[in-house]
């Protein structure tokens, strides 16, 4: 790593337009991003994806403020989608993909997305999707074959992994939870924070990174359609060149485990979470070194 600039400037000097994963890649490639059951990725590899996906979007007729819909499981290829939106201007859903069939083909459509990225074990909903929606012009599948849907891998290897020319920060549309009707889409016009204040500030007082160190780790516990995943686990995290280890579901003595075999030194977790950690009988608590 360069001694006369550090992460966080490299990082925050392309805050304003998406760009703050090519920033670490081009310090530090090889810096471990994501660490999963289902692959690891340095920042280098999730830029040069992003990318791919960038230049496959925008091949396919892609404009600057689209949406963008993501109905994933905690998989790297979810951040690989994200991180692309993140640099070319998307309106970016995050999908629960524990909703019914009807309630997640409701929100693709009603996001007015042109994409739809989406894994095998949300087969059922993804297909539901499709049905009588001519929005969408890029539909791509991750960890098996889904029907109307291309080969995430296969589709996005026949694109370059350059650097995307005229990048343009994203935004992100989530939905409510819909208890008194048909979930609503929020929409935050508002500067990212990372360009309107010291991004190092923030980062140290607010959270208590060190982000060039290369020791911090978050731990991503809870899936990332949920606003508090999303943004303090991961996003923060990352476009903070601070690496990332992906739970694809949440158990109290795995949590545990994580952080002592990944040294943890952050996380985001719910009340609930906490009780079920402290729930644990001492005997299990104590075989691990959460220091």
């Amino acid at each position: 790593m360069s001694e006369a600039i550090s992460v966080v400037e490299a990082a925050r000097a392309k805050a304003s337009i998406g760009m703050e994963i090519a920033a670490i890649a081009a310090l530090d490639p090889d810096r471990v991003a994501i660490t999963s059951s289902d692959g690891n990725r340095t920042f280098q590899q999730i830029n040069q994806r992003a990318n791919q996906i960038a230049h496959m979007l925008r091949d396919r007729g892609y404009q600057e403020g689209d949406g963008i819909a993501i109905l994933c499981s905690n998989r790297p290829e979810y951040i690989e989608a994200r991180f692309a939106a993140h640099r070319i201007g998307a309106r970016l859903t995050t999908v629960n993909w524990h909703l019914a069939p009807d309630e997640v083909a409701y929100i693709v459509d009603d996001c007015d997305a042109v994409a739809l990225f989406v894994d095998d074990r949300t087969a059922k909903a993804a297909v539901e999707s499709l049905k009588g929606n001519d929005k969408l012009k890029a539909c791509l599948a991750v960890g098996g074959g889904i029907e109307g849907f291309n080969d995430y891998q296969a589709t996005l290897d026949l694109y370059p992994d350059t650097d995307i020319k005229n990048p343009s920060l994203g935004n992100i549309m989530q939905y409510t939870s819909g208890t008194t009707g048909r979930p609503k889409g929020v929409l935050r016009k508002q500067p990212d924070p990372n360009s309107a204040a010291d991004m190092q500030a923030i980062l140290t007082a607010v959270f208590q990174f060190e982000p060039d160190s290369g020791k911090d780790k978050s731990l991503v516990a809870g899936p990332l359609y949920h606003s508090g995943p999303f943004n303090l686990s991961m996003t923060t995290p990352l476009t903070a060149g601070i690496g990332i280890v992906l739970m694809d579901k949440w158990d109290a003595e795995k949590t545990l485990q994580l952080i002592e075999e990944h040294k943890i030194t952050h996380s985001f977790m719910v009340p609930t979470m906490f009780m079920r950690l402290l729930a644990l009988p001492d005997s299990i608590r104590q075989q691990y070194d959460v220091s």
